[in-house]
């Protein structure tokens, strides 16, 4: 256990789930030791999912639970101290629907981690917490490869500029699949605090939207586009307000 995340599951469903996560995240993954003879690899086995929740409050500090929000909030009830301390726990459903920040999700990170794990599985990521929720505005990002930090923060601020609205309304950046190692958008949300939510290919494919065609993503990428399809995809109920 030299890890800062673990990940957990509890059904056949949820091992395969957790699979995908484990081979993206640098993990711990524990799974039930009745699963040991199905799924075989660099995991952990545990017996009592308790005493295993137990373990995993006392070692680390992400927490990836792939079962029913239900048990997630039985089995952590019993070690929950502070928001300062605690872990930060994020429950998936076993279909790769929701990433719901559970536990410790400003402070914690868990808020954080719910958009990582969007980012691998597809997930919506929930925020609940009164800050994140009410902000409204989602922003697509398209930028060529190793574009600055500094460019891009300043076409997010420009684009506040033109809408009239604050980077504090914008809720989340978004981007295609392929740009979760651009250094310089990382930086960008980062500096501008800002959550940052890479969308799987299979959504611009399979998206109701009727996208208008870029010759560059579909050329290179086989996507319509990706700033504008990217910020429509991970809104709810979208409706544009400034377009590529």
């Amino acid at each position: 256990m030299n890890k800062n995340t673990a990940i957990i599951a509890v059904t056949e469903k949820g091992v395969k789930l957790g699979r995908i996560i484990f081979n993206e995240i640098a993990a711990d993954f524990f799974i039930p030791a009745k699963l040991s003879n199905q799924f075989k690899g660099n995991y952990f086995y545990y017996e009592k999912l308790q005493d295993c929740y137990k373990k995993l409050f006392e070692n680390y500090k992400n927490i990836i639970a792939v079962m029913a929000q239900g048990i997630v909030t039985r089995m952590i009830v019993p070690f929950v101290k502070s928001k300062y301390t605690d872990p930060a726990v994020v429950t998936c459903d076993e279909v790769g629907r929701y990433a719901i920040s559970t536990l410790s999700g400003h402070e914690g990170g868990a808020n954080l981690l719910a958009h990582l794990v969007s980012s691998v599985t597809g997930a919506v990521p929930v925020i609940t917490t009164a800050t994140e929720a009410n902000r409204v505005y989602v922003v697509g990002i398209g930028c060529r490869k190793d574009t600055s930090s500094q460019e891009i923060e300043g076409a997010i601020i420009k684009a506040c500029e033109i809408v009239n609205i604050s980077i504090d309304d914008i809720r989340l950046l978004s981007s295609a699949w392929v740009k979760k190692e651009e250094k310089g958008l990382i930086e960008a949300a980062n500096n501008l605090n800002l959550y940052l939510r890479f969308i799987p290919k299979s959504y611009y494919l399979n998206s109701f939207y009727n996208f208008k065609e870029q010759h560059a993503p579909m050329k290179y990428f086989g996507i319509p586009g990706v700033a504008e399809p990217s910020a429509v995809i991970a809104a709810l109920n979208p409706e544009i307000i400034l377009e590529r």
